[in-house]
Parts: C-alpha cells; structure tokens; sequence
C-alpha cells in the first residue's frame, strides 16, 4: 500500500509539475504576443467580403486603434463621407452617427488561435456594449502592420489593415 501510495505521490506531482510548465509557457506566448501588439496603428483598408468571397472595400478611410500594456483598448473608424458640420436636423444627427465606429474596453488574447478579443464597455452605439468581440489578428512579417479579420464560422467576413505610427 504504500508503495502505491508513493507512486501516486509521485505521479500526481509529475503531472503538477508539468500543468505548471505548459501554463507558464502559455503565458510567455501570450506576452509575446502582447509586447508586439500593444501600440497605437492607423487605419489603412477596412474590406468587408460576402458569401461567395467578392471583396467590397468599405468607405472608411480614417481610423485608429491601440492596445496598451494594462490589456485596455480602444478603436475609432470614420467614414468618408462623414458630415463636416453640425448636425441640425434629425436626420444629420443620424448621419453623423451612423458614419463613426467607436468604442472601448479591455482586450484578452488567445494565442493558439490567434485571436484578440474586444471586450466592449463603451460605445457609440449601446448595441456593442457587454459584446465580446473576437478578432483573427496576424501581423506582418516586419511587425508594420497588423491585420484583423472578422469570421462567421470558418468564413472571414471582414478585414481590417492597421498600420503602426512611427
């Protein structure tokens, strides 16, 4: 009986030992990951794509997102023809608000699936508060760019080119 019990000891301890290590090499990926993505990027091409895979490049021209060292982000995209005035009229003011993305949060990453997850608590639009919202993200081989793509399933819905600010 002790015997056992020295083996299950031991056992038991070997797959602790192990947990431990694949957690802490998760972690260092996960920071990896982070020590390149946070910084502050510029909108570059915003392309929505339909079922059959057709590109539409979408009218916003000016952007920018940032990732800090706190997990905290936040992102802005305007549209092009975004009114230059003050909204007067009801339909101004839904114009105006209709032709801005903006909104904030805290950001998690899952690095096996390279995925960047906006955790929404303020908006623009009360819809996107509360939301999780996972971004496919890859960066360019020199670190310039950063890509992120929306998915419906396996099928990319959209994707975003942000470059890095000098």
């Amino acid at each position: 009986m002790k015997l056992v019990a020295r083996v299950l000891t031991v056992a038991s301890l070997l797959v602790g030992i192990a947990a431990a290590s694949l957690w802490a090499q998760q972690r260092a990926d996960v920071e990896r990951v982070k020590q390149r993505l946070v910084g502050s990027y510029k909108l570059v091409s915003y392309t929505s794509y339909d079922q059959n895979g057709a590109a539409t490049k979408l009218p916003y021209s000016v952007g920018q997102i940032s990732y800090d060292a706190a997990n905290r982000m936040s992102a802005q995209l305007v549209r092009d023809d975004r009114p230059t005035t003050a909204p007067r009229t009801d339909a101004e003011r839904a114009a105006a608000y209709s032709s801005m993305i903006s909104y904030f949060g805290r950001y998690e990453i899952d690095v096996e699936k390279n995925i960047v997850t906006h955790h929404v608590e303020g908006s623009i639009s009360p819809t996107m508060v509360g939301q999780g919202m996972p971004r496919y993200f890859e960066f360019s081989p020199d670190g310039a760019s950063l890509f992120l793509s929306v998915k419906n399933g396996e099928r990319v819905t959209g994707r975003l080119q942000w470059d890095r600010y000098k």
